[in-house]
């Protein structure tokens, strides 16, 4: 067989090419890192908090938040964050915006230096600081807060001192019991139109991001709850529909948030709230009037009915009727309703009568007399605290019965105004308010020994605050 040689000009330029893709491959990668955030020592930090002052936002941690009576030295409790690129160099020009706790990572969100308009978002590993940015088509975007259906994030900011709410306060991230977490982002069509897309976002062990949507691409998302097998159920646009998507992808028809008369554009139901429960995704309809086969037509109800609604093949059925008195705001709500102890509970008020209601599933449903409306879950326990008075009340889930945890001096505080809380725990209260003498805007706790301690002075105004569980 004759052997073929190849010209020696062939091998120099096949090696040349190598280098070359080889050389550019390392460029662009290095190129992509330099100056980007790779971490942020966020390890030691059991509490976040943005302190903004005009254009200007730092983020710091605290490191003992959970042991108020803490006897370590207070200039060691609050630190400030700091942001490191791929050589482990600090980044100086990050303006941190909006947190959130995302189980094993952090969603942190920092305005753009350049563009305060734009946003650069990042999920950074809450046990060594580790940050991996989130695409810029798939930075979370607040869908227009949809108070019909259930939002954790709404009741985070009960005790907290804000004069002006910011559109991210509502921002909705839902979990699986898979760890995967979902969110919704905008996304521009050919047609020009950038609806909001329900995305399922998982976290493969090496690290890489994966961006899953899971809503009907033409269907702007507003509000959307998930249950712990990951089926989703999200408002549309105009607030009238909703869609149920299950986990495995199929789409259900239409479901009516309104329920209108045959023949007219009258209201007949209407649902108030939608939560997931602990078996199913369950909702609250209000019925003002019912359907009568044999009149072919409907029979109005001097008072209105409420109805417990459970899904069954992707549409919501009535279940059970509630006798509760329902006068606007004790009705079922993000503010009102609590994920604890592996059960749902809905803190029901009326005419100076508390009541805990399990809406965890159907066969769980109960009412509980209670002395005191419950308002915060602490270590996945459920309590009262009144702001007013820094007192602090358990709440038994299972029958109502309750027990004082403290009532703290609040007289170091005369001569601070606009107090927000940070954290409480069965140790104390962390907050942050405004000093009217000097002006200033501190960081203090005071624990069950009644020791007022200031951790920080400075003259921003506390913005948007996370824990670290």
């Amino acid at each position: 067989m004759e052997r073929t040689t190849l010209p020696f000009y062939y091998f120099v330029w096949i090696l040349s090419l190598s280098m070359i893709t080889i050389s550019c491959k390392d460029d662009i990668e290095n190129e992509g890192e330099a100056g980007k955030l790779t971490r942020m020592n966020i390890e030691d930090a059991k509490l976040l908090y943005i302190s903004s002052q005009n254009s200007s936002s730092k983020l710091y941690g605290v490191k003992n938040a959970s042991s108020l009576r803490s006897t370590s030295d207070k200039n060691d409790q609050v630190y400030e964050v700091e942001y490191y690129d791929n050589k482990g160099k600090t980044i100086q020009d990050k303006i941190p915006h909006y947190l959130y706790d995302a189980r094993d990572y952090l969603m942190a969100i920092f305005k753009d230096p350049h563009d305060l308009y734009a946003y650069e978002g990042y999920l950074v590993r809450k046990k060594d600081g580790k940050a991996f940015e989130i695409p810029q088509e798939y930075i979370p975007i607040v869908d227009g807060h949809n108070d019909m259906i259930f939002n954790a994030n709404t009741n985070k900011r009960r005790f907290r001192y804000i004069p002006v709410l910011q559109d991210w306060d509502f921002l909705n991230v839902c979990f699986d019991k898979y760890d995967n977490l979902y969110y919704s982002s905008s996304k521009c069509l050919s047609s020009g139109e950038c609806p909001n897309i329900l995305h399922r976002i998982s976290i493969t062990a090496n690290n890489h991001i994966n961006f899953t949507p899971i809503s009907v691409e033409s269907e702007s998302v507003w509000g959307f709850c998930i249950d712990k097998e990951g089926n989703a159920l999200y408002g549309r646009a105009g607030g009238e529909w909703m869609r149920y998507v299950s986990a495995d992808g199929s789409i259900g028809e239409p479901i009516p948030a309104i329920i209108r008369e045959k023949y007219s554009d009258v209201a007949v139901a209407a649902c108030n709230l939608v939560w997931s429960g602990t078996e199913d995704i369950m909702a609250l309809y209000e019925y003002m009037a019912e359907y009568d086969e044999e009149l072919d037509g409907y029979i109005h109800f001097p008072d209105r009915k409420y109805f417990l609604m459970k899904l069954r093949d992707g549409q919501f059925e009535r279940v059970k009727e509630l006798k509760l008195k329902f006068v606007g705001d004790n009705l079922p709500s993000s503010y009102n309703v609590f994920y604890v102890g592996g059960k749902v509970m809905y803190s029901y008020f009326f005419e100076g009568t508390a009541i805990l209601v399990d809406i965890s599933s159907m066969d769980s449903y109960r009412e509980i007399l209670c002395a005191v409306e419950a308002n915060i879950v602490i270590d996945d326990k459920l309590y009262n605290f009144d702001k007013e008075t820094f007192s602090l009340t358990h709440i038994n889930i299972e029958n109502g019965a309750t027990t004082p945890v403290f009532n703290l001096d609040m007289s170091p505080l005369n001569g601070y105004v606009n107090i927000s809380i940070m954290e409480v725990t069965e140790s104390g209260v962390l907050f942050a308010a405004h000093r009217v003498s000097d002006r200033i805007n501190v960081v203090a706790k005071i624990d069950l020994d009644n020791e007022f301690t200031i951790l920080q002075s400075n003259s921003g105004m506390i913005s948007v605050i996370t824990t670290l569980d």
